[in-house]
């Protein structure tokens, strides 16, 4: 598994990059593009329309990359690409826009094409769409048998606005990119990484559907908020991001969830799903201990694969990461680069899909990292 990482800064020059490389004798049949939604998305397609190779595509909320050439690199506002040559008989690729509102089908519907790909298989994915209930959909490609999922929700530059994937040959504001691997051919370890930690008395989701907390100890929820943040609450939903909620399931399973708004009736809408009868507290980031996450999940996700050699790593980190880190962001790009020791490509996300056994699959707040390794 070879790659070339390339970051450009127009439509114009990523093609030319791109063709550049491939006139070198470089053979991709596989790449992933993240880009800013500055740009526009249907020019883009339409100019990635000439290549064979299948293009992994989703907006985002700043872009990241590394390599030992490169160096880390957390950018905004650009085109980030990786091109990828691997077996193509080891990867299958999917583009669904989506119609249905029920995404946990949408979610069955993926798996089950995943697995008639490759009888043993890992999933990356990206979804586009801000009303796109990423948790069902999660839960969905869980239920049909895949253990290991990976990917994120599509950004758009913390306008809240829109956000797409998209192919080489196609885009929507409402669908899914997928990409199955063969798991006999393609070695997959993952890890995901929080760093914050929950202050205060835990207290009781008593009304709750889907991702809309409607009372917590039987009192309005934003109440919940408005006693911690005080004057704070006019930076709702904002100053949500760097304050989740976190969430204790009744299965015992921690998550965090990030406020997307407020209701006048005084519920709040989460970026995930929040369980009725869980115990909630408020969460606070431990500083650059969030960082020292990202070093632990990796470096503990390795422990028994003394053998393995990444030889691409993707990265899916929460955009609230980096609102509350500043300029320590990069920090993180270059912990998980040092122990990956590999090329990296990445883009901050408005929501985590980390899928194997012994956690929850859909996140918000958290770093995924997945390393991947052709096998011999």
């Amino acid at each position: 598994m070879k790659s070339k990482i390339i970051n450009a800064y127009s439509i114009k020059d990523l093609i030319k990059q791109i063709d550049h490389t491939i006139e070198k004798g470089f053979n991709p049949s596989l790449s992933f593009i993240y880009t800013s939604i500055s740009y526009d998305i249907r020019q883009l397609i339409t100019k990635l329309n000439k290549y064979s190779f299948f293009i992994f595509g989703a907006t985002s909320v700043g872009e990241v990359f590394a390599d030992k050439k490169l160096g880390a690199n957390e950018v905004e506002e650009s085109i980030v690409c990786m091109l990828i040559e691997v077996d193509p008989l080891a990867i299958a690729f999917k583009f669904l826009p989506i119609e249905s509102k029920d995404y946990y089908q949408v979610g069955e519907q993926v798996g089950e094409w995943a697995k008639n790909q490759f009888d043993d298989t890992t999933i990356i994915t990206a979804t586009g769409g801000l009303l796109f209930d990423n948790d069902a959909y999660t839960q969905g490609i869980l239920s049909s048998g895949i253990t290991y999922a990976f990917g994120g929700a599509a950004g758009d530059d913390f306008m809240l606005e829109d956000t797409f994937v998209f192919s080489g040959k196609n885009f929507s504001n409402h669908g899914v990119v997928v990409l199955a691997l063969d798991n006999s051919k393609i070695e997959v370890i993952g890890s995901r990484a929080f760093g914050w930690i929950g202050i205060g008395k835990e207290k009781i989701v008593t009304r709750a559907e889907g991702n809309i907390v409607y009372e917590i100890d039987n009192a309005p929820a934003v109440e919940f908020y408005a006693n911690y943040l005080k004057s704070n609450m006019s930076r709702m939903p904002q100053i949500g991001l760097e304050y989740p909620l976190e969430v204790n399931m009744r299965n015992g399973q921690v998550s965090y969830r990030a406020v997307l708004g407020m209701n006048e009736d005084g519920s709040m809408v989460f970026a995930g799903h929040v369980e009725e009868k869980s115990k909630v507290r408020m969460a606070v980031p431990q500083g650059k201990e969030i960082v020292d996450h990202v070093d632990r999940s990796i470096t503990k996700s390795l422990e028994g694969h003394k053998d393995f050699k990444a030889q691409v790593a993707l990265v899916f980190p929460c955009c609230s990461r980096k609102e509350v880190l500043g300029s320590f962001t990069i920090e993180e790009i270059e912990r998980a680069s040092k122990i990956a020791n590999c090329p990296l490509i990445g883009c901050f996300v408005y929501g985590e899909i980390g899928a194997f056994p012994g956690g929850y699959g859909f996140h918000n707040e958290t770093f995924v990292t997945v390393l991947l390794r052709e096998k011999d």
